[in-house]
């Protein structure tokens, strides 16, 4: 069952880029797993939120990560920088316009 992993990080404005940059390096490891079908970056404008969006074809694809010493170690750069509060979700719905 395709999932979708949404981490919201709450971050220091003035080091809202630091973070940002942090999940990119992280993201050009984890979109050379199996399993990962796709993520988007999302920054809040007032620079107190980060938002990462990211898809894969199963829970035990998304958890596999953590197997992973390159992407658990630049993980460990995230976190030093601000903690995420993971949702693991299933797609209930879309909406585009009409």
């Amino acid at each position: 069952m395709k999932v979708t992993v949404i981490g919201i990080f709450a971050v220091a404005a003035e080091q809202q880029q630091d973070l940002v940059e942090a999940i990119n390096r992280a993201g050009e490891v984890v979109c050379q797993l199996p399993g990962f079908l796709g993520s988007t970056l999302y920054a809040s404008v007032d620079g107190t939120k980060v938002v990462n969006q990211s898809h894969w074809t199963s829970i035990e694809d998304h958890a596999a990560v953590l197997e992973v010493p390159e992407a658990m170690a630049l993980a460990e750069v995230m976190f030093a920088i601000a903690k995420p509060d993971p949702i693991i979700c299933v797609e209930r719905g879309e909406f585009s316009p009409v």
